[in-house]
């Protein structure tokens, strides 16, 4: 069995202040050359999970805590340094992120809403932080492709970003970061510490990939929020708390609004930037995405068209489950809602989150995507994760809670049950 005590004290010994510089200055793909750095890496990965799988106890809360963010974050540079086609997941250590959100941690749903805009205000602050060095030319990294230009455009866009969190989550001032050198110290210091230094490993040493990547979490963190609050509103409907419902889906709103926002952010990189390390990034695909691909499926249904690209994909496979027929997704208890004021505030209150998502998705596909502006991809290009790219995105055809039918004959069943993923719904 693995020996906790000499574990931590490796934790301890690892400069992960170190191993963050060497990303910046030189991306992953070089420190996967380091064989000796990729055999620790190793080593500390398959320790962390056999003491996970031994069942030790920690009675200190903050070890717990400690061990479980060392352990995510080594398997995700266990995975890349490993592997020369990275995936989404430990390409942008989302697992980390979804663990530092306490999405899965059953707190009090006002807790996590709080933690998920908190977490989300200090990963915008620390790339605002990181472009306005760049830019005044006090950044300790010499990156490729920077330009001030690009950084202004996007700090601008980013500082609108920011203007978008709720007021009532600036109650909290975010605390001052000290850089420590010890990983086990970074986890045990706090969350911003850990976003400011565990979750950003660009593969290559290009400026605009660690601005990618931090954007790609801005949006993890938006689909969170909407698809908790979505979840819970499933569940109040169905229990007849329509009240509790509209608050819930007025909420899962707010998460939704900086979406096209965090989109214009990246659209703020030009694409020969893009393309500087596109082919880096390896196989990780949004595709691969459960934050989305699980809200989507609550939101919408499990789209026909999606089907056979899901079942294709191990990360995001689970989402078939609510394809089925006792699960009702979001938008067709929209039509069936009667004509009550507090039924109307609902309906309305789901069409306003559906406007909010279905002009996210697109700006995605016209704008990122589309054949319209295909700066990014050329025309026959295929997305990274294996789909035809705009073709892919633009077969989708979800729908839109002002147009689903409303049934205000039939009553809604008000029975509670759960589907396949134990989720009340």
């Amino acid at each position: 069995m693995t020996n906790s005590k000499v574990l931590l004290q490796e934790l301890a010994s690892f400069d992960v202040a170190s191993y963050v510089e060497a990303a910046h200055r030189d991306g992953r793909c070089r420190i996967a050359e380091d064989l000796e750095l990729r055999t620790k890496v190793r080593r500390l990965a398959l320790n962390l999970e056999l003491l996970e799988d031994s069942g030790v106890a920690f009675p200190e809360r903050s070890t717990r805590n400690s061990i479980n963010i060392s352990r995510l974050f080594f398997d995700a540079q266990n995975y890349v340094l490993s592997n020369e086609r990275p995936r989404y997941e430990p390409y942008a250590t989302t697992l980390l992120l979804r663990y530092v959100l306490g999405v899965d941690s059953h707190e009090a749903l006002s807790v996590t809403q709080s933690r998920i805009w908190t977490v989300f205000r200090q990963i915008i602050q620390v790339q605002l932080d990181f472009e306005m060095e760049s830019i005044a030319g006090i950044s300790k990294f010499v990156k490729k492709d920077f330009s001030s230009d690009v950084s202004r455009a996007r700090c601008a866009v980013l500082s609108e970003v920011r203007d978008l969190i709720p007021s009532r989550y600036f109650l909290t001032t975010a605390r001052n970061i000290v850089n420590s050198r010890s990983l086990l110290d970074v986890a045990r210091d706090s969350v911003d510490s850990v976003v400011a230094q565990m979750l950003v490993f660009p593969q290559t040493a290009c400026h605009d990939e660690v601005a990618f990547i931090r954007l790609i979490h801005m949006s993890e963190c938006m689909f969170w929020g909407v698809l908790i609050c979505v979840q819970r509103a499933l569940t109040a409907v169905h229990v007849g708390q329509l009240g509790q419902a509209l608050q819930l889906t007025d909420a899962a709103t707010e998460f939704a609004a900086p979406l096209i926002k965090i989109f214009r952010a990246v659209r703020t990189m030009p694409p020969e930037h893009f393309l500087g390390f596109r082919d880096a990034t390896g196989d990780a695909s949004a595709i691969q995405c459960q934050s989305w691909q699980l809200l989507d499926a609550h939101m919408y249904g499990v789209l026909p068209e999606k089907i056979e690209v899901l079942t294709t994909i191990p990360e995001v496979r689970h989402v078939l489950r609510l394809a089925n027929p006792d699960f009702i997704s979001l938008v067709q208890i929209s039509g069936q809602l009667g004509e009550s004021e507090l039924e109307a505030s609902l309906h309305e209150s789901i069409i306003r989150l559906d406007h909010r998502l279905r002009a996210w998705r697109k700006y995605h596909e016209k704008q990122l995507a589309g054949r319209t502006d295909p700066g990014y991809l050329p025309p026959e290009a295929r997305g990274t994760g294996g789909t035809s790219g705009y073709g892919y995105l633009a077969a989708h055809e979800p729908p839109r809670a002002s147009k689903v039918p409303a049934n205000r004959a039939k009553a809604l069943s008000l029975r509670p049950r759960q589907d396949n993923d134990g989720w009340n719904a």
